[in-house]
């Protein structure tokens, strides 16, 4: 039960990182595309701004292969850590 609180504690706290990351580069890449839109000729053309596709699905599989990394690399080491405070355990 331990473990599997931890593995959600771990993917809550990957879900939010990652979310903050692809926010921080959808910002960045929006305002590298302002900077580099051509020049408005007329004012009622403004509002049609060049779009950014916010979502594709090679970004999707690879946040979800990062997810599925992350957790795998969180399993393997708390079994590790396990395994070492119980050998630990023997010695003392």
């Amino acid at each position: 039960m331990g473990t599997l609180a931890l593995l959600v504690v771990a993917a809550l706290a990957f879900s939010l990182l990652a979310g903050v990351m692809e926010m921080a580069s959808a910002r960045r890449a929006r305002r590298r595309l302002l900077d580099r839109a051509s020049p408005v000729l007329h004012p009622l053309s403004q509002h049609q701004l060049p779009r950014l596709r916010y979502w594709s699905t090679r970004r999707a599989i690879h946040h979800v292969a990062l997810f599925v990394a992350f957790l795998t690399t969180v399993y393997l080491a708390m079994t590790l850590l396990k395994a070492l405070h119980a050998l630990l355990a023997q010695w003392f």
